[in-house]
C-alpha cells in the first residue's frame, strides 16, 4: 500500500473497490451495497494435525459485482466480520460492534484510495481471530463515521453501514501504514508460534469459503515461490516492519509500449481488481478506464510466478477486469492474483510465497 497527500489529507491504498454492477471505480492519517444481510459470524476455527498453526475459514462474499475475503472475529468480545485486507494495517471496526473495547480521546481518521473515509477514535480490545486471542488488548481504531470524500459519489461507504457482511477493515499488510505505529497486523500480537505469519487459500473464483492459517511452518509453506522483502523498521512492541510494495514484476500489457516494464507491484486482497498505473511502467497515459476485451495482461515476479490474463466478453470483476490508471506510482493484484495463487505472508522474515492452485 503507498500513501499520498491529496487536499490535506494522507491517504492509503489498501482498499480499492469498484462496487457498482456498471462499471464505477483505498488508507490514513490517524490525528453498490450488498446484495444481503449476513449472519452474525462466528470465528470457526478447523482441526489442523499440524501444531504450529490454526486454520480459520474465510467466507468469500459476493457484494454487487465483487467478490472480497471476509474475516469472522471478536473485537473486545463483540463477534464481528472485517473486510480481509492485506494492503492496509490494522483493525478498524465499527464502535457499535467492538463489544467492551475501550475508547480514547485521540481522533483517528483513515481515507482509502476510492474516497471511503472512516473517521473515529483510537481504542484498545482485545482481538480472537478463531480460537487464538491477542495476548493484550491491542490499538484499535473504534469507526463513529463512515464518509465519502472530495465529494465522491461512489465509493464504497455502503458496504460498511451496519447493514450488509462488514463492519470495518482488519489489515494485515507486513509494513506500517498508518502514522500511528502502534496500528498495526493483529495478527503480529497473537501468541507465538501463531504469530509468525498467515497463509490465505481462497479455493478460487468459484469458491464460497477459504481458509487462513495462522502460523507459519514448514508443511503449510512447502510448495511455494517465495521471495524476501526488506525490513525498514519495527513496530513499538518489537515486532518488524517490512516493505511489501518492494518487489518488483515485469508487466507486459498486449498492443502497448508495456512489455516486460518492471514496477513495484502490491498484493492486495483489499483491491476488488487489478490496478495498473502505465505511466509508472514508463508509458503514455491509456485512454481508457480499463483493457478491453481482446487485450491481455502478463506479470512476471522473478522467482516467484508467471500470470497471465486474456481479458474476454464479458469482462468479469476478479477475473478479467484489469484498471489502466495513471495516479499511482506502483502497481496493485487484487482479488484477481488470490483467486489463481495461495499466498503467505511471512511476518518472522520478511517473505512473500506464492504457489498456483
Amino acid at each position: 500500500m503507498h500513501k499520498f497527500w491529496r487536499n490535506g489529507w494522507q491517504r492509503w491504498w489498501g482498499l480499492l473497490l469498484v462496487i457498482s454492477l456498471s462499471l464505477t471505480a483505498c488508507s490514513g492519517s490517524d490525528s453498490d451495497s450488498p446484495t444481503s444481510v449476513a449472519p452474525t459470524p462466528t470465528p470457526t476455527p478447523t482441526i489442523s494435525n499440524d501444531p504450529g498453526t490454526v486454520v480459520v475459514g474465510i467466507p468469500i462474499r459476493s457484494i454487487g459485482s465483487l467478490k472480497l475475503i471476509g474475516l469472522p472475529m471478536l473485537v473486545g468480545g463483540g463477534s464481528t466480520e472485517l473486510l480481509l485486507d492485506t494492503g492496509s494495517a490494522g483493525v478498524r471496526v465499527l464502535s457499535a460492534d467492538a463489544g467492551n473495547a475501550t475508547r480514547t480521546s485521540t481522533p483517528s481518521i483513515v481515507t482509502f484510495g476510492d474516497g471511503t473515509q472512516f473517521r473515529g477514535v483510537l481504542g484498545n480490545a482485545v482481538v480472537t481471530l478463531g480460537s487464538l486471542a491477542t495476548e493484550d488488548a491491542i490499538t484499535v481504531q473504534l469507526v463513529d463515521e463512515v464518509v465519502c470524500v472530495d465529494g465522491t459519489s461512489n465509493c464504497s461507504k455502503e458496504i460498511f453501514d451496519g447493514t450488509g457482511f462488514f463492519s470495518g477493515i482488519v489489515g494485515t499488510s507486513l509494513g506500517n501504514r498508518t502514522s500511528n505505529a502502534s496500528l498495526f497486523s493483529p495478527i503480529a500480537h497473537l501468541p507465538t508460534p501463531f504469530d509468525s505469519g498467515y497463509v490465505i487459500r481462497t479455493g478460487g473464483f468459484g469458491s464460497g469459503e477459504g481458509t487462513m492459517d495462522l502460523g507459519l511452518t514448514d508443511n503449510n509453506t512447502a510448495g511455494f515461490a517465495v521471495r524476501s522483502i526488506p525490513q525498514v523498521g519495527i513496530f513499538p512492541d518489537g515486532t518488524p516492519s517490512y516493505d511489501d510494495e518492494a518487489l518488483q514484476v515485469a508487466h507486459t500489457i498486449s498492443n502497448t509500449s508495456i512489455q516486460n516494464s518492471l514496477g513495484n507491484t502490491i498484493f492486495d486482497t483489499g483491491s476488488s481488481d487489478i490496478f495498473l498505473s502505465p505511466q509508472a511502467l514508463g508509458s503514455a497515459p491509456f485512454s481508457t478506464t480499463f483493457l478491453p476485451a481482446g487485450s491481455s495482461w502478463r506479470g512476471v515476479l522473478d522467482g516467484g510466478f508467471v500470470y497471465e490474463i486474456q481479458v474476454t466478453t464479458p469482462i468479469t470483476p476478479g477475473i478479467d477486469r484489469i484498471f489502466v490508471d495513471g495516479t499511482n506510482d506502483f502497481q496493485v493484484l487484487g482479488m484477481p492474483l488470490f483467486f489463481q495463487f495461495d499466498t503467505f505472508f511471512d511476518i518472522d522474515r520478511g517473505r512473500i510465497g506464492f504457489r498456483a492452485r
